[in-house]
């Protein structure tokens, strides 16, 4: 079984469990394939929440790619969808927490957008984008990738019941090694996932 078919069994188990369950989403090519199984996977998003991890300042290309690659194809309710705005902590935990996250790494070691030097404890908040991020998106995306984003913080991420890290690629080898098997540093932030007690890392 591949890691997307895991990943999208395990979101497929968290729906099946609650079907009122709050996912938390991560965009980027690493996920293209996961939405594109589980598109077909006839899972029920009726009851479902959503709250992706990040999105650009100036516009909306996840909005657009989340669009494109799952939300249009479900049957979610749209006010069911969101995006970090200011209040996203308060609105997930009046919502009850999130259930599941999916994360991607960046080749930094990001999660979210939180870059090399976030602190453990942070929150939803504006984030200047490390310029490695900006060059490998821009190349992924063929756009220009705006210099500051909102992304949740680590302490919203660690806060979830369930984490699920999706990676793939020779070039991310080195920064899984480092989150998982080295000390925990914000020169690495996703090290910081080592303290979560339900973490599942897919890679390949």
């Amino acid at each position: 079984m591949s890691i997307e078919q895991q990943a999208v069994e395990l979101i497929a188990q968290t729906l099946r469990d609650k079907p009122a369950a709050n996912l938390m989403l991560a965009t980027g090519s690493t996920m293209e394939p996961v939405y594109a199984l589980l598109r077909e996977a006839g899972l029920d998003f009726s009851l479902a929440n959503t709250f992706n991890l990040d999105e650009y300042i100036e516009g909306n290309q996840f909005r657009e790619f989340m669009n494109a690659q799952l939300f249009e194809h479900v049957n979610i309710c749209s006010t069911n969808v969101h995006f970090p705005t200011l209040g996203y902590d308060e609105l997930i935990y009046d919502a009850g927490g999130i259930d599941l996250c999916i994360l991607g790494i960046g080749v930094n070691g990001h999660i979210a957008f939180n870059e090399p030097g976030a602190s453990i404890n942070s929150r939803t908040r504006v984030v200047e984008l490390d310029v490695s991020t900006r060059v490998r998106n821009s190349q992924l995306s063929g756009a220009e990738i705006p210099s500051k984003a909102i992304s949740v913080g680590i302490a919203t991420i660690l806060d979830c019941k369930q984490i699920i890290v999706v990676a793939s690629g020779k070039e991310k080898h080195e920064a899984i090694n480092n989150a998982r098997y080295s000390d925990i540093s914000d020169k690495c932030p996703a090290s910081f996932l080592q303290t979560h007690s339900d973490v599942t890392w897919l890679v390949s």
